[in-house]
């Protein structure tokens, strides 16, 4: 009898998940753990592998196509087997938040012919060959792409998507004319949600944000302690962006009403554990892993634990698990540049900080005009539950601690 492969649920709200690619074809024969496709939840990517031996008989879904999680997606049997009767829905894409079908760009016919000299005259570079997703591989070949050696790969395991493709074609990236016909890409479904979830924190929250700086002379010079390797040689890789995150972590657990969570409008949690919320930028759009219990962590456990979740998010591999409960959250722009700034509150959570760039600035001490490193702090606050002054009082706590950070290593 042949065995159905069902879309697995991950997590106990999730309805639906996107089927982004496929690793087989029908007709192929797999056996228990080979690759079958993967799915984008809300949060992540993350690989199904089969449970069952056997050929491909039947794939109901193709890429990008959303698909009711515990819902059939293939069938599994032997070569001329019976498929068993399966009502399946007609297909639905998600596009800039709406289900329909995607309709392919078509490209210009003098870029096609450049990226075809392209790739020929690369063709004997073999360490550059990289994997099309089937879907950028149809794309490419309907626009006479035959090899992928021409292209940066944004997609997990170095894979080319479909936007690598029209990212190519976009002004600025060839020499050559590009059709002036818009192309539409459709968002992610980690895009909607970003986007949604950013739309209802503002309107059902009252946020405020505060800034401040702290003398980052200390940090700076711990800094350059690790890095040179003074403090051992695991230590080289803390960053200063980790001595905040603990600075922040034995701030948030003497100030616990920063440390909380609302609660339909009328309740708050305050705890004394951290769970630190961290923001990390990847290609598929904002993710917050969680360091949990923070404030009973070493800068060492944390700075291996916050790069650690990092990978795991850009890689597209993180477990659902560790993308939830947190706190409080951390966001820092400070490696672009970007002095302060606005960060949006990640609801229930009360507080969010944002970390700018160090920079240098002068003020008036007892020693007279003192020159000196100030890093910037951006907190931004649910005002329905704090005010003002306990927002600040946390804020000034936060800048003292960063200030005299060696009493926490």
């Amino acid at each position: 009898m042949a065995d159905v492969v069902i879309m697995p649920r991950l997590s106990l709200n999730e309805e639906t998940s996107l089927l982004s690619e496929w690793y087989v074809e029908e007709g192929d024969a797999v056996k228990e753990g080979d690759k079958l496709f993967s799915i984008e939840t809300d949060k992540s990517t993350l690989d199904v592998d089969s449970k069952f031996q056997g050929t491909i008989l039947k794939k109901y879904y193709g890429n990008f196509e959303v698909v009711n999680v515990l819902s059939p997606v293939c069938v599994v049997g032997q070569e001329g087997e019976e498929l068993p009767d399966i009502d399946i829905p007609e297909q639905r894409f998600l596009v800039n938040g709406e289900v329909k079908e995607v309709k392919e760009p078509c490209f210009h016919q003098k870029v096609k012919e450049e990226i075809s000299s392209a790739v020929k005259t690369a063709a004997e570079d073999t360490d550059s060959i990289k994997v099309f997703t089937p879907r950028a591989k149809k794309l490419a070949q309907k626009n006479g792409v035959t090899d992928t050696l021409l292209f940066e790969a944004s997609g997990a395991n170095h894979r080319i998507m479909e936007e690598d493709i029209i990212r190519y074609m976009e002004p600025g990236q060839v020499k050559a004319e590009v059709s002036s016909e818009p192309i539409t890409v459709g968002l992610s479904k980690i895009r909607k949600v970003i986007a949604l979830n950013m739309m209802g924190s503002l309107k059902s929250t009252a946020q405020l944000t505060i800034n401040s700086v702290y003398n980052a002379s200390a940090v700076m010079a711990l800094r350059k302690k690790f890095k040179a390797g003074a403090a051992g040689i695991k230590m080289q890789e803390v960053t200063i962006g980790d001595l905040v995150l603990l600075a922040a972590s034995r701030t948030l657990s003497e100030l616990t009403y920063m440390n909380a969570l609302s609660v339909n409008d009328d309740k708050v949690i305050e705890f004394r554990t951290v769970n630190l919320g961290c923001a990390v930028d990847t290609e598929r759009g904002l993710m917050v892993p969680t360091i949990y219990k923070a404030e009973k962590k070493s800068l060492l456990e944390i700075s291996k634990e916050v790069k650690e979740l990092a990978s795991e998010c850009r890689s597209g591999g993180i477990a659902p698990d560790k993308l939830k409960n947190g706190t409080f959250t951390v966001t820092n722009l400070g490696a672009y540049g970007v002095r302060q700034f606005t960060p949006i509150l990640n609801p229930p959570q009360v507080g969010i900080l944002g970390v700018g760039a160090i920079d240098y600035m002068v003020k008036n001490s007892k020693e007279g005009l003192l020159y000196y490193p100030a890093g910037t702090l951006s907190l931004t606050f649910d005002h329905r539950i704090i005010d003002g002054g306990p927002a600040a009082r946390f804020l000034k706590k936060l800048c003292e601690n960063l200030e005299n950070i060696e009493e926490f290593i």
